[in-house]
């Protein structure tokens, strides 16, 4: 079925608040409060492994923020490419990311996310989100 535009702007919002609250560093418990209860953070792409719930999401972005100084993420050429409105969605999109670490090194990320998405209550959240590298992530030493 086709996602109505009020469901298309809903869900973008999400991603959109997902870039925005990762780039708010430490903000942590706003990143987990994205994701469903039981919802999956798949880090695989990068080496990481999966984290799993609202709490292991937080604790991730809890260590990963303390190195961090500095991030901006730019989202873009999202597709919703299934869209269920018993309430679920899958979207893919671009990720450009940078990270300035407190160590002085700029990471720099060109992924293409995965968010399976279900709606509770009046609102989105992601179910899981994984990505795919599009090129190997940069790290640049500033200075």
């Amino acid at each position: 079925m086709t996602c109505p535009p009020s469901e298309r702007f809903a869900i973008a919002d999400l991603v959109t608040a997902y870039a925005l609250a990762v780039d708010r560093i430490g903000d942590a418990d706003g990143v987990a409060a994205l994701f469903a209860p039981d919802g999956v953070y798949d880090l695989s792409a990068l080496g990481m492994g999966e984290i799993t719930g609202r709490e292991g999401v937080r604790g991730f972005f809890v260590d990963a923020f303390a190195g961090m100084a500095q991030n901006a993420h730019f989202i873009s050429n999202l597709s919703v490419l299934a869209y269920d409105p018993a309430g679920s969605a899958q979207i893919q999109a671009y990720g450009h990311a940078f990270s300035l670490g407190k160590d002085g090194n700029l990471l720099e990320v060109k992924a293409r996310y995965a968010f399976d998405l279900v709606r509770r209550g009046d609102g989105w959240l992601i179910a899981r989100l994984g990505m795919a590298m599009l090129l190997p992530p940069v790290v640049t030493p500033q200075g």
